[in-house]
């Protein structure tokens, strides 16, 4: 279990990935937004974190964090994404379009005996929900973690 995929890169994401990086994880942290990518290729970091940018460069010199748009093969892979509330009702609900994006772009590089982690916020029923999204994407969800 060396690869590890984090899917997104803020506050949660980067930090997680810096860490596991430094630990001798081989980290591909994935974000769709390109000055981020840009950002931590260059062993800098664009949110507020004291001590983060030493981790992160130390994670980036080594070669053992690598940010990009898209996943890859992994034995490991951690959702980090928003679910910020959306909608006008009386209880607000969380906008799950980031989390299925991020599904959907892991979809391709899941096997049996992976590890998925849903770190993002989400509500009661997620896990299913995601097991049924991957399962109508033809991936063979057994074995999966």
């Amino acid at each position: 279990m060396n690869k590890v995929n984090v899917i997104g890169l803020g506050y949660i994401g980067l930090p997680t990935a810096a860490l596991l990086a430094n630990r001798g994880f081989e980290v591909r942290g994935v974000d769709l937004n390109q000055d981020v990518l840009a950002t931590v290729n260059l062993g800098k970091i664009h949110i507020v974190e004291p001590g983060l940018e030493s981790y992160v460069k130390s994670a980036v010199d080594n070669g053992k964090l690598v940010a990009c748009s898209e996943p890859g093969p992994a034995d490991v892979s951690l959702i980090c994404v928003p679910t910020p509330f959306c909608g006008d009702g009386e209880i607000p609900m969380p906008d799950m379009q980031y989390l299925e994006a991020a599904t959907d772009s892991l979809a391709p590089f899941l096997k049996a005996g992976d590890i998925l982690i849903i770190e993002s916020t989400s509500p009661v029923g997620t896990t299913e929900m995601i097991e049924k999204r991957l399962a109508a994407l033809d991936v063979d969800i057994t074995g999966l973690s």
